[in-house]
Formats: structure tokens, sequence, C-alpha cells
């Protein structure tokens, strides 16, 4: 694909639009080594592997991708069979007929699109399109501007064994003040390409769930500051409770598990959609060490 070459992008039904390859200027670490390996790449903008590092709208960081082999069938490259590096796309398009979105998304540049990496990473924006694109259909007194729909992405962790990306997304209906949010969250297992979902993390029977939750609200108040996170008992009381349901939206990093909440689900909306974050240290003995995130154990 060349420089700023636009290229159709097909997603549901009810959504048309164009994903459009962004470049930006790359702040390099190590020009004799990094320098030759962004030459193989098609316009797309590399994403360092750093933990919780979230790119910059001018610059971003390149570092080496780990050398994860893959089939010679999968290779976007012939003779280079490696995941390669995440990079970033903009897709951008309608919604209904006043509506517009514009989502940054996280690819794998060493395998092709339709790789059942790629696929698991384009689904939840496109899910998060069409749920937009239906309620600006269905909202009849919708105002002449339509909606909007925005969103950014945080690679957690790439290495030779998992890929995390948490999505954040915003939607405004209409003239609305305020946006509604959501956060989904992708861990893949690069050996299978199997979504990896929080009770995987754990030993089973464990009780993995009443301590995060309480490592969450620690966390959270410590940072917040009080009245930030609902006590027991206060608002949404099952958004802090023990119950796996309550941490499916997670990421992980070579030293924490982060977990990300909905707006509401644990305090009050000027709390936002919070983050809590528990080093690995804290949950041995609960992690199963033979498991996806067992290499992460100190």
């Amino acid at each position: 694909m060349l420089h700023g070459e636009l290229c159709r992008f097909a997603t549901l039904p009810t959504v048309t639009g164009s994903r459009r390859c962004v470049v930006l200027p790359a702040l390099v670490l190590a020009v004799s080594v990094l320098g030759a390996s962004c030459a193989g790449h098609d316009g797309r903008q590399m994403i360092a592997n750093g933990v919780g590092f979230t790119p910059e709208p001018t610059v971003t960081v390149v570092e080496e991708a780990p050398a994860h082999s893959v089939a010679a069938d999968r290779a976007r490259v012939e003779g280079r069979n490696t995941i390669g590096s995440v990079v970033a796309e903009v897709i951008s398009g309608s919604l209904g007929e006043a509506g517009s979105y514009e989502i940054s998304i996280r690819q794998l540049d060493g395998v092709w699109e339709d790789d059942p990496l790629n696929v698991a990473l384009r689904r939840p924006v496109l899910a998060e399109i069409a749920r937009s694109a239906d309620d600006v259909a269905s909202d009849g007194e919708a105002p002449a501007e339509g909606g909007s729909l925005t969103g950014a992405a945080v690679v957690h962790l790439l290495d030779d064994r998992l890929l995390s990306v948490v999505y954040d997304f915003e939607s405004y209906l209409g003239g609305a003040a305020r946006p509604v949010e959501a956060v989904r969250s992708v861990l893949l297992d690069l050996d299978t390409s199997a979504l990896v979902g929080v009770a995987d993390l754990f030993l089973p029977g464990s009780p993995w769930p009443e301590t995060v939750a309480f490592l969450a609200r620690r966390d959270m108040t410590e940072r917040l500051g009080e009245g930030a996170i609902w006590g027991e008992g206060e608002g949404d009381r099952s958004g802090l409770g023990a119950d796996e349901a309550n941490y499916r939206t997670f990421g992980v990093t070579a030293s924490h598990l982060v977990l990300r909440f909905e707006r509401y689900q644990v305090g009050p909306g000027a709390s936002g959609a919070p983050e809590a974050t528990i080093p690995w240290s804290l949950l041995v003995g609960l992690v199963d060490p033979d498991g996806p995130v067992g290499h992460l154990l100190p």
C-alpha cells in the first residue's frame, strides 16, 4: 500500500467507510538495527511493545518485534514467517445518513488481514461501529447532525506468547451533552490464535475473584481518592463483587494485571471509566504458572 493511499473498508451492512493508513514520524531508538526493519512495512504506524504504551498523535517509538514464528501460508512477506509488529490503522466512515466514525485499530503486520489474529483484533471495533449505527438508526428524534463514534487503543503487551490490547470508545448520539463510553479488550494467545479470558489466567477453584476485587478496590481508592469508588452496598453493588463477569475487560503487562471498568460500574460518573492495576507479585499462588501469563510471574 502506498503512503496516503485510501483503500475500501467493508464492515457490516449498515456501515460503509474507508480505511486510511497512518504514517507518523518515528523516534528511532536504534537506527542501525531498526531503520532497515521499517523499510518493509506497508505504510502503517508501528507501535512499541512497551508496557501500557499509548501512541502520541505525531510521534511513535519503534522497537524490535518478537520473533514469534507462524506457518509460511500465514506470513504476509515470503521468507519472514513472524507475526511482526503491532501497527495502527485508522478507519473512518458514515453512521446512517449524518453520523460518522473514526477509530484507530491495531493489527499485526506480519500476517494477512484475514488471519485469525487480525480478525480477532478488529472484531470489537466492528461490533461497536454496528452498535452505534443501530443507535443512530433507532433514534427517530435524532437531530440532523446524527452521531459520532471515536476510538483509540492501548497495546499493553506484545511478547512471544501474548498480545494484549484495550480499546476505548466514545459515542455521541445527536446533540448529547456527554458521550457514551465503552471499553473492550482483546488478549490473544499467539500460538493458538485463541482469545484468553480473565478466568483462564488463574488456577481453577482458587479464590481469585475475591482477591482481585479487594486489590482492585484498594488500588483505585489509593489513586483516585475516597468517594471516587463506591463502598460496599452503594451504587452498583455488583461492580466490584467477586464475580468473573465484573473483570471481563482487562489487559496484561509484563508486571501487572490491568482491569478496566465502564462508567458507573464501580463509582459515580465523575470517575469515568477507571482502571485498576494489580502487580503479578500479589497474585502468586492464584495465577496458573502453566497458564497464559505464567511466564509473567516474578
